[in-house]
Parts: C-alpha cells; sequence; structure tokens
C-alpha cells in the first residue's frame, strides 16, 4: 500500500499536495515549452530552411509522435528510479533536443525535434504516481486539469516568447534560452528527489513498453476513454500545428500576431481546464463534461476554418477565444478517469500505455493535417478532417456518459 514518505503530525513539505501539484505542474511546463516552440516559431524555421509548411508539420508530429513513444517506455522506469528522478532526467533531455533543433541543419532539426518529443512524455507517467499517491481521490478531475494546465501555459510561454526572440535574436536565440532553462530546473529538481522516490526499488524489473497498452486493451472502459484522449489529442495538436501558418498566409496576420493568438488560445484553455475539472469533481458522471466539449470543438472549428482576410480580427479572436475555453479542458478528466481505474500498483504503466493512445493521436493531427495540405492546397480540408475528429470524440464521450449513468 503506498504511504506518505514522512510521517507524524507535520510532514515534509516536500510531499505536499500543494507543492506536488505546482512542482509537477512547473516542470511540464518547461518541457511544454521546447515542444510548442516548433510550431510557435514554424515561419521563422520555415523561411529560414526555405521549405513549405508541412516540413514543419512533420515536425510537430514527430515531437508529439515521440511523446507518446517515450511515455510507453517511461512507465516501466517508474518503480526502479522513482518519479522524481524520471523528471529529472525529462528536463535533461529536453535541453539536448533544444540545442540539436538549434543547428542549421535539417537533419539534426529532425533529430532534435525526436529528442524532444521524448522528453515531452518523459513526465506524464511520474506526475500521474504523485498526484494520485499524494493527491485527494475526491479532487482527481481538478488536480490532473490543473497539471494538465501545464502544456497549455507551456504553448503561451512558447507563443509570446518565441517569436520576441525570432525578431531580435534569431529563431535559435528560444531554443538557446530553453536549453539553460531546463538544466537549471533540473539541478534545483535533483533536491526533492529524496521524498518522491522513497518507494523506489532498484531491483525492481522494468516492464516492456507493452504493458500498459495491454493492459488498456484488456480493460474495455479504459479502452473507450483513450480512443476519446485519441480524437481529442488529434484535434488540438492539429490545429496548433497548422494556425500560426493559416492566420499568416490565410488571414493575414503578421509574426507577432500570430503567436498571441497561438499564447490566447492556451492561455484560455490553461485556465478553463481547471473550470472543466472542478466542474467535473461535481458531477457523477464527469464524462458529460467531456461530451459538452467536444461538441463546443466541433462547431468552433466548423467556423473558424472559413476565417479569412476580410474577418475583422476582433471575430478571430472571439473564435478562437472559445475554442481555447473548449478543447483544452478534456486531457485532466480523461487522465484522472484512467488513474481512477488502474491498479495503484501498475499506474506508471496503465497511465503510460494510455499516453501512447493519446500521443498518437496528436502524432494523427499534424500528419494527417499535413498530408491533407499537400494534396487539397487548402487548410479549409485540414479543418474539415479536425472537424469530423472532434465529433467522433464527443460522440465516445456520450456513449461512456450514458454507460455510466
Amino acid at each position: 500500500m503506498l504511504s506518505h514518505p514522512a510521517s507524524g503530525p507535520n510532514p515534509a513539505w516536500q510531499i505536499s499536495i500543494i507543492f506536488v501539484l505546482v512542482t509537477t505542474t512547473t516542470i511540464g511546463a518547461v518541457v511544454g515549452t521546447c515542444g510548442y516552440l516548433v510550431p510557435a516559431l514554424a515561419i521563422a524555421t520555415k523561411d529560414y530552411f526555405q521549405v513549405d509548411a508541412a516540413f514543419i508539420g512533420y515536425q510537430v508530429t514527430l515531437v508529439f509522435g515521440f511523446g507518446g513513444i517515450s511515455s510507453l517506455i517511461t512507465g516501466g522506469f517508474v518503480a526502479r528510479f522513482g518519479p522524481g528522478r524520471i523528471m529529472q532526467m525529462a528536463l535533461l533531455v529536453s535541453a539536448a533536443g533544444c540545442l540539436l533543433y538549434s543547428v542549421p541543419n535539417k537533419i539534426v532539426l529532425t533529430l532534435g525535434s525526436i529528442v524532444i518529443g521524448y522528453s515531452y512524455g518523459m513526465t506524464y507517467p511520474s506526475a500521474s504516481v504523485l498526484l494520485t499517491r499524494f493527491g485527494n481521490p475526491e479532487r482527481l478531475n481538478f488536480l490532473f486539469s490543473f497539471r494538465q494546465a501545464s502544456t497549455a501555459l507551456g504553448a503561451v510561454v512558447a507563443g509570446l516568447l518565441g517569436p520576441l526572440l525570432a525578431i531580435t535574436w534569431g529563431w535559435q536565440g528560444a531554443f538557446y534560452l530553453m536549453a539553460a532553462v531546463s538544466v537549471v530546473a533540473a539541478i534545483m529538481v535533483h533536491r526533492i528527489c529524496p521524498f518522491w522516490d522513497d518507494l523506489t526499488d532498484p531491483d525492481a524489473s522494468i516492464s516492456p513498453p507493452w504493458a500498459g497498452v495491454r493492459i488498456i486493451l484488456n480493460n474495455r472502459p479504459l479502452l473507450m476513454i483513450c480512443g476519446i484522449g485519441f480524437g481529442f489529442s488529434a484535434v488540438q495538436v492539429g490545429v496548433l500545428a497548422f494556425l500560426v501558418l493559416f492566420l499568416s498566409e490565410e488571414v493575414g496576420f503578421s509574426l507577432t500576431e500570430g503567436g498571441i493568438a497561438l499564447s490566447l488560445i492556451n492561455l484560455l484553455g490553461a485556465g478553463s481546464r481547471m473550470a472543466w475539472g472542478w466542474q467535473a469533481d461535481k458531477l457523477r458522471n464527469s464524462m458529460q463534461v467531456v461530451a459538452v466539449m467536444g461538441l463546443i470543438t466541433a462547431a468552433t472549428i466548423a467556423g473558424f476554418s472559413f476565417a479569412n482576410a476580410d474577418w475583422p480580427q476582433w471575430a478571430t479572436f472571439a473564435t478562437l477565444s472559445l475554442f481555447g475555453v473548449a478543447t483544452f479542458g478534456w486531457s485532466g478528466i480523461v487522465m484522472a478517469n484512467i488513474a481512477a481505474r488502474a491498479d495503484p500498483e501498475k499506474m506508471a504503466e496503465t497511465v503510460g500505455g494510455a499516453l501512447g493512445f493519446m500521443f498518437s493521436g496528436a502524432w494523427v493531427g499534424p500528419s494527417v493535417g499535413s498530408l491533407v495540405l499537400q494534396l487539397t492546397g487548402s487548410y479549409r480540408y485540414v479543418f474539415g478532417f479536425l472537424f469530423i475528429t472532434a465529433l467522433i470524440a464527443a460522440f465516445l464521450a456520450v456513449r461512456i456518459s450514458l454507460q455510466k449513468s
């Protein structure tokens, strides 16, 4: 049975759920910023290498695709090395990826996308173990939603910082800075590891990458929930991958305005995640909340696909704001549902397997979107694909909602 590493009336502050929540969220935001710099600096990178938009779309695909692979692999290492040590390694890997991505060579840059993606998926199994261990089971939707806000916060920082540094220092400057930040954060995490890794067993067997997937496939409710996560992830990352490019090429936004738009929807997404999670904790069936989000997301994408240079800026920003509020809240609720159904002794493996499905969605969204864009030359067809995907995810949420009622 999992227990706290400190006992008595005054347990160590390092295991306070508030500290654990804020720290894991901050680590996730640092690693997330590194990943979201790729789409945030899409225009600058595209112009530097003289490549088309699809090339950047494939880089985003690699980031989130390898995030899924790393989540599958990392889940099996948590028991032996501890969640704190794994998060520290994620920060160091992220720093290495940023340095590789900043090299002005397309092959090395692509390798950087892979390494950044690998670091991106390493933090989730560890954070899930910590939140489930130290958090209140009745507040899991909120706790996981707060932690998942790190993704949106990372995108906000990338959207604001990336274009600014690209203008002043060149597009590599943002990656140099985040590499340094990641190393400093890794050094700070070292002091926390003894409190988070007290249950680490150096002799624990390392589960194979497919162990978590097998757990998911053998549990129909978990599999359906992962299907929802797959769909929403494809939609969320798919829109973000092409947002700045679409606004620049079709709507007439500048690079800075595109970065502001990217930051706006992610900032609203970060705040709305916690609101959605809080609401989900109040309901007996949190999948009802997810279904509502899916329907709003689909409607918003349908409307945004018709945006053009004739639209007033306020209308574009209003539509994107609604997208940010509706689309980002799913992940914390989905992860909380998975954690609540998982065997506590197999938490990391189960979460890793579930994340494999979700990161696969993050791979499919920009990848299929890039293919559609190459074949049709129109962003409207890309958004059409994402619209259908959002509807399917919403339908699955409705099904689970009805089954639970």
